[in-house]
């Protein structure tokens, strides 16, 4: 992808505020919640234990919901996205919360993509999840964008990574005014949702 494309398809640094989220295990559901909230969508006392209660409880009931994009039902894309061996698996880890204070067991109980389409059912509403990239001119290649203090830098550019309302059918969803998120990916295989709150310019 040459520069031209690159910042074609991405929109810039100040598109959107980062609004920070939970760091113990929770921050896909914290991404969207802070988000449900400021859009009043819930009461301001629901909590990330709901949540992702919710989330679960709807992949539970909807384990053969077909999703056209991934060309799975959401079981397989379950299973897929979480490295598990069964459904079973995924019920007796996600039933526990993820914010429980067990970091042994903690880091295979992270929410993503299904739980995030589950959600976007659930409340009706379409998620945009992002990514973050800069492009080196010199070596004409897209690079990981700079975060610093909730604040990208001036070169660091929102990449549309996916969106739910592809995923979902027989759903009205609100696309005019989406939920957006950002995911990061770091070094160490961790990774991490932030809210994103649309300047108005």
């Amino acid at each position: 992808m040459d520069f031209d494309e690159f910042i074609n398809t991405t929109y810039q640094y100040d598109t959107f505020d980062i609004i920070n989220t939970n760091n113990n295990g929770t921050c896909c559901y914290d991404s969207i919640l802070k988000l449900l909230k400021l859009n009043k969508k819930v009461k301001p006392n629901m909590n990330t234990r709901t949540i992702q209660s919710q989330a679960v409880n709807w992949i539970i009931l909807n384990k053969y919901f077909y999703l056209c994009d991934y060309d799975l039902t959401i079981e397989d894309f379950v299973l897929l996205t979480h490295n598990l061996s069964c459904f079973q698996e995924y019920i007796d880890t996600y039933k526990i919360y993820s914010g429980k204070i067990d970091y042994a067991i903690t880091n295979n109980r992270w929410g993503g993509t299904p739980e995030l389409i589950a959600l976007s059912n659930i409340y009706n509403i379409n998620i945009n999840i992002y990514t973050g990239n800069s492009y080196d001119k010199n070596r004409n290649k897209i690079i990981k964008g700079t975060i610093i203090y909730n604040k990208p830098r001036k070169d660091f550019r929102f990449k549309l990574l996916l969106n739910t309302n592809h995923n979902s059918e027989n759903i009205l969803q609100d696309t005019d005014n989406p939920f957006n998120i950002l995911y990061t990916q770091y070094k160490n295989n961790s990774s991490h949702f932030d809210a994103l709150l649309k300047k108005n310019k």
